[in-house]
This record gives structure tokens, C-alpha cells and sequence, in this order.
């Protein structure tokens, strides 16, 4: 367990940052919990729920923060950023849990490499379709991994003291360059909300309007909840991985040609073979 910081900055009082202030109060890893958001709303819901002590209505007034957590859109970033950097007076440990990482780290390196601010990017793989504080979840981090991106970017004081908080929210570390982590969630995380969207999108209106999807099986109930997921976030995360992502799209459209020809041609054998392949490939 690490030693209590004094005060912590999340930034972004979404289900996301309002779960992490949640985590936070309970692990008693923060004397003074500080929340900034744009909207009004959110502060004085996390202020009334004790989500947060104190709420920040300008990036100004943030005071000495020994942590400060990015919990916003990802094109949001850079300038949130640059007005972080304006302001801090002393060293400030830097982190964000954006799902894409590519050209914004890198962005946000250059702009702190001579600053007060020490940046190390963390990604953990937690998270709900739900959005809004109120629908935080105080054990969202317990059990989860988080991935830390870059961490000979940074000195192994910060990569430690940022190690020691994620663990001790109950979550476990992993290091990973954010060449491979971005292309490992185009593969697997981002595909898979894709492609929920598309199926959304696919699913003829008369079943949405009456309802329908209640009545089906779990697949389609699980389709439905990603599709829920906060749109702005996922349409977000989609152009800033566009590059690794295109390439999935690539592989998933050859799939769906394969797949059609065989049904199409009544190809009953090979099929029955291929989903055989797939059912020992996943056990």
C-alpha cells in the first residue's frame, strides 16, 4: 500500500473519473480529492455525494496536486495540458486512462519533456456503457489490469509511484510501448465496440421499436449494452486509432466475404469445419 498523497486532481468527473474519486476515498490513497469538469452538474453531484472534496471550476486555481488523472475525451488533451503546465508550480506526476495513445502521447511528451509536469500514460481495462457520475462504481479498478505506456519516457521514481497507485486501487500493472498497445486494442477492445455499433446499425427497426431485443438471447443483449457506450468517447477513440483500426476492418470485411461465399454456395462441410476451428480456438 502506498503512502496517502496529499491532494489528487482528477480531471473529468464522468462515470470514469467519478469511479476513480470513488476508488480513491475508499483506498484512503488521497488526504483531499480535487474534481474539475466543464459540467457544473457533475461538480455538484460529486460534491454533494462526497465523490470529491473540493470542486475546481478553472484549471487556475488547482493549486499543488501530487497527481493529476486525464479523464477526458482524448482531443481534449492537449490543451487541458498546456494550461496544467502554465500553472504548476512544483512537480506534478501526470497521468491519463485514455484507450488510444499514438500521436497524443506523443504530443503531450513534447509539451511537458521540460516542464514541472512528469507525464506516464495509463490505460486500465475497466469500464461500463453507463456515463455520469452517478453511475459511478467504487470497485471499478479491483481485479482489472492498467497498462502503463512508455515507461522509459519517465523517470522510475514516477513510473514507481504511479505503479504503487494503480496497485494499490487493487489493479494490476502491466508495461506495454504505445505502438503495441494501440495496436493491440484496434485488434481486440475497439474492434469489438465496432462492430456493435455496426451491428445496431444492421438490425432492422421493426425488432428496435417493439422491443424485441429484450426477447433475444444474450449475444444480442450484449451487442445492445456496448452500443450504449458513451458516443463522443468511442467516436473519439476511433478517429485517434484510425490507422491500426482501418487494418482490423480490413481483416473483419475479408471474414464476412469468406463467411458469405460459403453460405451463399450452401458449403455445409467446410462451414461446419471452419466454426469447429473457431469453437477449439477460443476453449
Amino acid at each position: 500500500m502506498m503512502v496517502p498523497l496529499n491532494n489528487v486532481l482528477v480531471i473529468g468527473l464522468g462515470m470514469m473519473g467519478a469511479s476513480l474519486c470513488s476508488s480513491i476515498r475508499k483506498n484512503k490513497l488521497s488526504k483531499n480529492i480535487i474534481g474539475y469538469d466543464l459540467s457544473r452538474k457533475n461538480l455538484s453531484y460529486a460534491r454533494k455525494e462526497r465523490v470529491i472534496d473540493e470542486a475546481l471550476t478553472s484549471i487556475s486555481k488547482m493549486g499543488n496536486p501530487d497527481l493529476i488523472i486525464l479523464c477526458t475525451p482524448l482531443n481534449t488533451h492537449v490543451n487541458i495540458i498546456s494550461e496544467i503546465i502554465k500553472y504548476a508550480s512544483k512537480k506534478i506526476i501526470l497521468t491519463d486512462i485514455g484507450s488510444s495513445k499514438g500521436n497524443i502521447s506523443s504530443n503531450i511528451y513534447k509539451l511537458t519533456v521540460k516542464s514541472k509536469v512528469e507525464y506516464l500514460s495509463s490505460h486500465p481495462m475497466a469500464g461500463s456503457e453507463k456515463t455520469g457520475p452517478r453511475n459511478l462504481i467504487p470497485d471499478m479498478f479491483l481485479n482489472k489490469v492498467v497498462f502503463l505506456i512508455d515507461k522509459s519516457k519517465c523517470s522510475k521514481s514516477t513510473y514507481n509511484k504511479l505503479a504503487s497507485f494503480w496497485k494499490s486501487l487493487g489493479s494490476y500493472t502491466y508495461d506495454l510501448d504505445s505502438k503495441e498497445h494501440d495496436i493491440l486494442m484496434s485488434e481486440t477492445s475497439h474492434i469489438s465496440h465496432l462492430m456493435s455499433y455496426v451491428f445496431m446499425l444492421t438490425l432492422p427497426q421493426r425488432i428496435i421499436d417493439n422491443n424485441l431485443s429484450l426477447l433475444l438471447g444474450g449475444g444480442i443483449r450484449e451487442h445492445v449494452r456496448l452500443s450504449q457506450s458513451s458516443s463522443e468517447m468511442w467516436a473519439d477513440i476511433f478517429i485517434n486509432n484510425k490507422n491500426n483500426l482501418l487494418k482490423s476492418i480490413t481483416r473483419v470485411e475479408k471474414n464476412l466475404k469468406f463467411f458469405r461465399k460459403l453460405i451463399n454456395d450452401s458449403e455445409e462441410k467446410k462451414l461446419m469445419s471452419i466454426l469447429k476451428k473457431i469453437n477449439n480456438k477460443t476453449k
